[in-house]
């Protein structure tokens, strides 16, 4: 299984082509909502875990944290997001979404759909489940999460 593969293979390179090429779209789709994949993504977390703290939020990013408070600061500003001090510990702060926040998510997923199925429309629903096996073990023995775009620009 861990043969090497034909040097004519270059399955790195091809990743990263597109790789490079799905994010230049998703960021083009987001265009018209006036949000950037990451504050996307950030949007994504805190949803899944109403009252992160930021600390939390920048840990899972894998980016400081003043480049979270930067996006969460654009965040705020939009109404996506409200900061509170916690009522456990006064020195975090807890993120969550807004009304205003859930309702642009919901403008996102739909995007995103199309955004992935724009990419497997070439591939059969057999395909789909092979291939994303595959990329899901591939990411796994890199220390990849398949929800997070670790250690990228963040703002």
């Amino acid at each position: 299984m861990n043969s090497m593969p034909q040097p004519h293979h270059r399955i790195a390179f091809l990743l990263s082509q597109l790789g490079s090429d799905a994010a230049s779209r998703f960021e083009q789709a987001l265009l018209p909502l006036n949000i950037t994949a990451s504050e996307a993504g950030v949007l994504r977390l805190v949803a899944r875990t109403p009252g992160v703290s930021q600390r939390v939020l920048s840990q899972q990013i894998g980016v400081g944290p003043s480049r979270i408070v930067a996006v969460l600061d654009r965040l705020e500003r939009n109404g996506y997001i409200e900061r509170r001090r916690s009522k456990r510990d006064r020195r975090i702060h807890e993120v969550a979404l807004t009304g205003e926040g859930e309702r642009v998510l919901g403008e996102i997923r739909p995007l995103a759909a199309a955004h992935e199925q724009a990419y497997t429309d070439c591939l059969d629903s057999s395909e789909i489940e092979f291939l994303y096996g595959l990329l899901e073990r591939m990411a796994a023995s890199r220390g990849l999460s398949p929800d997070l775009h670790r250690g990228t620009s963040a703002g």
